[in-house]
């Protein structure tokens, strides 16, 4: 008889991200909130918009994210406060929150908690930054060049592809992710989607290396076709 206790399930993973009316936590808003929830592989989009108090707004965060044009289309609507302040709750109670500089989102995230839950900030102490994930997946393929090779200058290459302080967009490009463009640039939802893609692309393997023969067979089967297609 095995004395192991059962293993604990996984918690959820939540890539999150929100708009806002400016960047300071104690003076401004965040009006709309985006989180993308991953459990058992499976992903779930929740978008929540609660009007902010503007009296304190930053012209330009205002112009960035497009609020007035977004907010003024038609078939816009706001969520009751506390009916999304709960149902984004329990979302993110015990999940780990994933973004681009997830401290900030999680600020904003916490100050609307605050009007209604002793626990403001149910997810796992631990947010995890997609631009510092980035960051150690390219160091870590320059030290596994610099082993091969023998030769450290693979380090000073990411070091200038990077620049210094880290920028989440330019280091998402580093790793074959686009940043958010058109109609999804500063929404909620399209910088989590993209948080989740940056993710997935330094966490997960490629396909080729997972694939049944079958599957692989399928691919080959794909390229061939675009490569007779665009031939002739």
């Amino acid at each position: 008889m095995s004395t192991n206790s059962p293993t604990a399930a996984a918690p959820p993973l939540v890539f999150g991200d929100t708009e806002t009316t400016g960047l300071d936590p104690f003076m401004h808003d965040a009006w709309e909130f985006a989180l993308i929830v991953r459990r058992d592989g499976r992903d779930e989009e929740h978008v929540f918009r609660i009007r902010p108090d503007l009296a304190h707004a930053d012209p330009k965060a205002l112009e960035i994210n497009r609020y007035h044009e977004r907010t003024a289309a038609d078939g816009w609507t706001w969520d009751e406060p506390h009916t999304a302040a709960t149902r984004m709750y329990s979302l993110l109670n015990g999940a780990v929150l994933i973004g681009s500089n997830p401290s900030f989102d999680a600020d904003m995230i916490r100050n609307l908690f605050a009007r209604y839950y002793d626990v403001a900030k149910p997810w796992h102490y631990r947010a995890l930054d997609i631009a510092t994930f980035a960051a150690g997946h390219l160091y870590g393929q320059a030290e596994r060049m610099t082993r091969q090779t023998c030769d450290a200058v693979h380090y000073s290459k990411v070091d200038a592809a990077l620049g210094w302080p880290w920028s989440s967009y330019r280091a998402s490009e580093l790793v074959g992710i686009p940043r958010p463009s058109g109609d999804a640039a500063h929404t909620a939802l399209g910088d989590a989607r993209w948080a989740r893609d940056v993710w997935d692309a330094v966490t997960k393997p490629d396909a080729f290396y997972t694939a049944t023969d079958e599957q692989l067979g399928a691919m080959a089967g794909e390229a061939l076709s675009r490569f007779h297609g665009g031939a002739t």
